[in-house]
């Protein structure tokens, strides 16, 4: 018997090469040769496993920042529409690779930053001053839901490029009111650096595999470029207001 018999090698031989099928590669080609892999076989595996490392760094994304506002119990240098709209562009990246039925290694990176800035929003909740009412906070968990209701029922397929398109605007929008809100403080408050190089490394990476796992999706890959270079402004500032960021988190310690 060959390995591509056995259930165990066949699944994972599937969900390795299964989608990049080719004259060099495919999932019973490519196990053939197990371990000496050809080049395109072992570079699909490669580009599935950067896929995977993402998605993990992922689950961290968010959580330097998550500590400095619990740790200090304020989210200066956060800012609202800021957090509202990576709510939107990630749900946007993540629901199209599900309704493309794209790989989950090519977007599942968009869920879990998602999930963890929907974290953040309640916290922003919590501890923004002003206050952030009720019935604001009903009205924005409305609109989400009617958002969510419009993707899944209301979208056609012909459509659901719109969801990474638009992510441009959302994209300038979340990220340009970032960089203007730390502009004008001139300190980044609770914002974490680490999480801002994880930002602007995921867009780098996210370019190579979207090329490889997808092909040339330019409605995916403008939206990475924009990403890549908003986000090279924001670590730049973090340069930039480092001495007065310091300073502000040293005055915050004093009052506890």
């Amino acid at each position: 018997m060959q390995l591509y018999d056995y259930l165990l090698f066949r699944s994972f031989a599937i969900w390795a090469w299964g989608g990049a099928e080719s004259d060099e590669v495919s999932p019973e080609l490519c196990l053939e040769g197990f371990p000496f892999f050809t080049g395109s076989c072992l570079t699909t595996l490669l580009i599935k496993g950067i896929g995977i490392a993402i998605i993990l760094g992922a689950c961290l994304n968010k959580a330097p920042i998550l500590i400095n506002v619990l740790k200090t119990g304020s989210v200066a240098g956060l800012s609202t529409n800021a957090v509202y709209g990576e709510v939107i562009m990630y749900c946007n990246s993540a629901f199209y690779g599900i309704l493309r039925g794209n790989p989950f290694t090519a977007y599942g990176e968009n869920a879990v930053v998602a999930l963890q800035t929907a974290i953040m929003a309640t916290l922003i909740w919590k501890y923004r001053d002003p206050v952030v009412t009720m019935p604001q906070r009903i009205a924005a968990v409305a609109g989400f839901a009617t958002y969510t209701f419009v993707v899944f029922k209301v979208l056609t397929p012909e459509q659901y490029p719109y969801l990474v398109t638009s992510n441009l605007p959302v994209l300038i929008y979340s990220r340009g009111s970032q960089i203007i809100e730390t502009f004008r403080l001139k300190q980044t408050g609770s914002n974490s650096l680490i999480t801002t190089a994880m930002n602007l490394l995921g867009s780098v990476i996210r370019i190579v595999t979207t090329i490889s796992e997808i092909g040339w999706d330019m409605a995916l890959l403008y939206g990475y470029f924009t990403s890549a270079a908003l986000n090279i402004i924001l670590v730049l500032q973090f340069v930039l207001y480092k001495d007065n960021t310091a300073k502000f988190l040293e005055s915050l310690q004093k009052k506890d």
